[in-house]
């Protein structure tokens, strides 16, 4: 499976998750030894804290959604349950009354949303995908922001009757995360970045349940929470955005590959007959509003079915790549082109060319492959030769469409033919 829950397949990932990890631990580790340090009173600091926890937590939530919709994995929609409660949550934090008892809800139930996932995901690995883990892990994504709801409005709208929450409850939350993490530790044992980034997004979450976050406001340690808790957040949001820029790549790189494949001949790479049919045309177009010639050469590779009938088709199909790779060597500007027309046909389209040349070029095409020396026996000179049809288009005497000015090349072509082969002919000549 490719995402989030693909394996890392280098140590990169896990060099940057171990990072994060460290450096929380050692912010942690300095936090409590100065959490009770008073600080300046900030009052805005709740609803700002408040606000990006919804905000981070809401944003999470949905990109895990869409993970889930396109990989159809419990998993993704257990955890988008626990960050859609969290989201929600949050709304009733900046209130200075409910902030330590949602706080504390929040510490007990964002690792057990987490704790509720793991277990959907080890039951995943063993029994394989089911209804029925279908079914608990949309009702988790679907009930868990219901739930927290029901909390927040219970908590704006009965301040009066919440029960207090004392410090030392923050070591009994700190033991629960403590818990969770030693839970996705070994269910995962960090095998996909997934695993990785929620690793360090609980062990932030631990920290902040270690902090004392009741009753000691505007201390070092109550504005470090918060903190930590948005940082809990971002971790995996950081993972899926990631995520997200390397697929869009991914799609970039297979939109590329396929608009080359459908403009372009799979066996030699020069474009294909669809690409010659819609530019030329317009190269045409393009040409009577610039007042400026165009031709067409039309290259046939001589006696072909007879060396490909004697040699065999892998030397056959040799032979026309090494052709192409050689008359592609004599294109210089980004306007000219070369198309595989036919089956040893080939056509080249010149913008702002004239007779004189397309002559030119057409005599270099032609010495150019006689150069390559690909042995024929069944050729008159022994070696493969290609014969050149040219026609040019004069805007200011003619009128002709594409078809036309491919009829003219072609009936060059044949005069090529007729005149011995290994030759280049141009319309104008066979018509004089």
């Amino acid at each position: 499976m490719n995402g989030l829950l693909s394996p890392h397949e280098s140590r990169r990932p896990v060099v940057m998750a171990g990072c994060a990890a460290a450096l929380i631990a050692l912010a942690v580790a300095a936090l409590l030894t100065y959490a009770r340090l008073p600080l300046p009173m900030f009052q805005p600091f709740l609803p700002m804290a408040g606000t990006a926890a919804c905000f981070v937590n809401g944003l999470t939530a949905y990109l895990l959604a869409i993970q889930f919709r396109a990989a159809r994995e419990p998993f993704l929609s257990a955890l988008a349950g626990a960050y859609g409660f969290v989201a929600v949550a949050a709304i009733a934090l900046p209130s200075p009354q409910t902030a330590p008892w949602i706080g504390l809800v929040l510490h007990i139930s964002y690792p057990a949303c987490i704790l509720a996932a793991l277990l959907i995901h080890t039951a995943r690995l063993r029994h394989g995908k089911s209804n029925w883990l279908h079914r608990a892990s949309l009702l988790l994504m679907a009930g868990s922001p219901l739930a927290a709801t029901l909390l927040a409005w219970l908590a704006i709208k009965g301040q009066a009757a919440i029960p207090y929450v004392a410090d030392g409850d923050s070591y009994t939350v700190a033991a629960a995360n403590l818990f969770v993490l030693a839970a996705c530790l070994k269910i995962t044992r960090l095998r996909n970045y997934l695993s990785l980034w929620l690793a360090v997004a609980l062990l932030a979450n631990f920290g902040d349940a270690l902090l004392p976050w009741a009753g000691a406001t505007y201390t070092l340690g109550w504005y470090a929470g918060p903190v930590l808790s948005v940082i809990s957040s971002s971790a995996l949001l950081c993972a899926l955005i990631f995520e997200f820029h390397l697929l869009f790549d991914q799609l970039q790189a297979s939109t590329h590959g396929l608009m080359q494949r459908a403009l372009h001949d799979g066996l030699t790479g020069a474009f294909n007959r669809g690409y010659f049919m819609e530019q030329c045309p317009r190269e045409m177009r393009r040409a009577v509003r610039e007042h400026a010639p165009l031709s067409l050469l039309l290259i046939d590779v001589d006696h072909f079915k007879s060396y490909n009938d004697r040699r065999g088709h892998q030397m056959g199909d040799k032979c026309l790549i090494a052709i192409v790779g050689a008359i592609s060597g004599l294109i210089r500007r980004p306007g000219d082109f070369i198309a595989r027309y036919g089956g040893e046909e080939f056509a080249m389209v010149l913008p702002q060319t004239d007779a004189v040349g397309a002559q030119k070029l057409a005599e270099a095409v032609r010495a150019e492959v006689f150069e390559l020396c690909l042995r024929g026996d069944e050729m008159e000179m022994g070696f493969v030769t290609v014969s050149v049809g040219i026609a040019t288009f004069d805007p200011a005497f003619d009128s002709y469409d594409t078809d036309e000015l491919v009829r003219r090349a072609d009936q060059a072509l044949y005069q090529a033919k007729r005149d011995g082969r290994d030759t280049s002919r141009a319309y104008k000549v066979i018509t004089a």
